[in-house]
């Protein structure tokens, strides 16, 4: 079992972003804050068109408006192998994960497994 295992869970994220556009989507959206403040580290072409959009308030129905987009994101379960390794559990292979420091197996609640190539049964590999 890895130790400690932080089971999977969903968080909200919360973007904003600065609109130019016919209030149809088409035009300019650069990310910004909750306030409209740009933010640090834009492409300066991203400022430049910024420019010119406030120079030509005619050309658009929605201008400098705030907009709010939240979106729902995964955070994978996770743990720690007994290597030490920081294991993200994600399905690589029929429901398992492997540690990619020692080769150690997983599945997705955290219990160590064989290796798949010791599962046993039918060729894992065979169309049926």
């Amino acid at each position: 079992m890895l130790k400690n295992y932080t089971p999977a869970e969903y968080r909200t994220v919360t973007e904003y972003e600065l609109v130019f556009d016919d209030g149809h989507n088409n035009g300019f959206g650069f990310p910004c804050d909750s306030t409209g403040k740009l933010l640090e580290g834009l492409n300066p072409a991203a400022y430049e068109n910024r420019l010119r959009c406030m120079m030509h308030p005619e050309q658009f129905v929605r201008f400098n408006e705030v907009i709010r987009h939240d979106r729902r994101v995964k955070d994978f379960a996770h743990g720690t192998c007994s290597c030490g390794n920081e294991v993200e559990l994600i399905d690589h292979y029929l429901g398992a994960c492997q540690c990619g420091k020692c080769g150690k197996w997983y599945n997705l609640f955290g219990q160590e497994l064989l290796p798949p190539d010791q599962w046993g049964g039918d060729s894992l590999d065979e169309d049926y």
